[in-house]
């Protein structure tokens, strides 16, 4: 079952065309995800603070479908899939009030030791996480269903 956030685009979040910089797409999800995992019980101040496991992005690919303007509702849809013992993924949609895809991202992540910058298995909160939110399959972001 994916996680819902739901979100007012401002217009810091806009261009000088103004409509969503493509940038801001990628940091509203990254907003996503942070709401996610807090919702999963994780607590994200000690989990973004500098421990001894962090879990850095290491990929991002982000495709845009239609405008958003300042004042728009939208609503991210996160899908987060183990892709090993050590790394996850996490599928985005962005949608409309009517429920039109207006981007989907996607971004990997890694878990890593960070004395060593070696990688270290999912810690069990994120095993949780991807438990609550998420999917054993991958799902290939092409595989979305079209607009």
């Amino acid at each position: 079952m994916p996680f819902d956030y739901s979100r007012t685009i401002h217009f810091a979040d806009t261009d000088a065309a103004g409509v969503v910089y493509f940038a801001r797409v990628l940091s509203i999800c990254h907003e996503a995800y942070e709401a996610s995992l807090q919702a999963s019980g994780v607590d994200v101040r000690a989990f973004f603070s500098r421990g001894a496991i962090a879990v850095p992005i290491t990929h991002t690919q982000a495709d845009f479908r239609r405008p958003l303007l300042c004042g728009d509702a939208i609503t991210v849809q996160l899908t987060p899939t183990p892709t090993g013992d050590d790394s996850f993924e996490v599928a985005y949609q962005v949608l409309t009030p009517e429920a039109k895809r207006a981007a989907i991202a996607t971004t990997r992540h890694v878990c890593i030791d960070t004395a060593t910058r070696q990688r270290h298995p999912l810690t069990p909160e994120l095993i949780r996480w991807w438990q609550q939110w998420g999917t054993a399959e991958p799902t290939p972001i092409d595989a979305a269903p079209p607009d």
